[in-house]
């Protein structure tokens, strides 16, 4: 998404009247990197980020959302870049961080090591402390779940039933802060050192198992099958506090959020192994679920459609 110079120029201005902008690189996505020099000092770089337009839609103050939530964390001692400047008065919206050093890391070769470090990340996230800190003005879970319970007629459709029929049943947990959108790519290291997690703009309230289902296919897709065992008991060793019974219906929740990954992927040529994965995941979700409720007739229409390989994310 395209910002004018000249309105990026009077942003860096805003936070250090010494500032002039060198150059601006896309770093796809959201993200833009600014280089910027002082006279007499090594250029500097910062990170701008943008919303598209349904993501704007969905929350109009996006923006200033997640512009306000990192400096919350950033108090609070959380591994986040620092909020420097937002603009609210530009279209569309944009805030400026720090520049973080550090990598994404995908370490199948440290699989349950590195399972663990996410689920310590994960579970810090969850503990924030939220009669401590203002979060009230991040959305809620709730949003979302009557957003998706508009009528669906699109390949999402036999996820869509399942989930509806499991509702009424599902037992919440205390809301906690969400990170929203969990997965490796979403942690910067610095070696064995968490640097910071970045892109919290689909942060919500709600119960933490939402975040844990969605993570736990992006873990498949990420480390593997096997990751999935050692995450999932590292997580929630640290969580004894919680119910975990209603994980099934938020392991199918995530991956009705995430039915759209041929669109992500890192590669065209990763599509046809992520959607097998996929596949298997919505289909054990699917069965933890009737076997917990088994009177939901949808769960069990659910399961013999996956049998005859009526699948969502399938484009045959």
């Amino acid at each position: 998404m395209s910002i004018r110079k000249q309105d990026i120029q009077r942003s860096i201005r805003g936070i250090d009247p010494r500032w002039s902008l060198q150059d601006v690189q896309a770093l796809g996505g959201r993200a833009s990197a600014i280089n910027v020099v002082t006279s007499g000092q090594p250029p500097a770089r910062l990170i701008l980020l943008t919303h598209s337009q349904r993501d704007r839609k969905r929350n109009p103050r996006i923006a200033r959302d997640e512009y306000q939530l990192l400096k919350v964390l950033k108090q609070a001692g959380l591994p986040v870049p620092e909020a420097l400047y937002r603009s609210e008065a530009h279209q569309p919206p944009f805030l400026i961080t720090a520049f973080v050093e550090g990598r994404a890391r995908f370490d199948a070769s440290q699989r349950a090591a590195f399972s663990r470090r996410l689920a310590e990340a994960l579970n810090s996230i969850h503990t924030l402390d939220l009669s401590e800190y203002e979060l009230s003005f991040l959305p809620h879970i709730d949003d979302a779940i009557n957003r998706d319970r508009a009528p669906h007629t699109s390949e999402r459709l036999m996820i869509h039933e399942a989930l509806q029929a499991a509702l009424p049943r599902v037992e919440f947990n205390a809301p906690a802060l969400l990170h929203g959108d969990f997965w490796p790519g979403n942690l910067l290291w610095n070696g064995d050192d968490l640097a910071a997690i970045i892109d919290w703009e689909d942060a919500m309230l709600g119960d933490p198992l939402a975040d844990l289902g969605k993570s736990r296919l992006e873990v498949l897709w990420a480390l593997g099958p096997e990751a999935i065992k050692d995450y999932t008991a590292a997580y929630l060793a640290l969580s004894q506090q919680l119910n975990a019974t209603a994980l099934p219906f938020w392991d199918l929740w995530g991956a009705f959020r995430l039915s759209r990954f041929p669109s992500f992927a890192p590669a065209p040529g990763l599509i046809p192994k992520m959607r097998a994965q996929y596949e298997a995941f919505v289909a054990d979700a699917i069965g933890r679920l009737a076997a917990l409720w088994e009177s939901a007739n949808c769960l069990t229409e659910g399961i013999r459609l996956l049998q005859v390989g009526i699948v969502p994310g399938r484009r045959d």
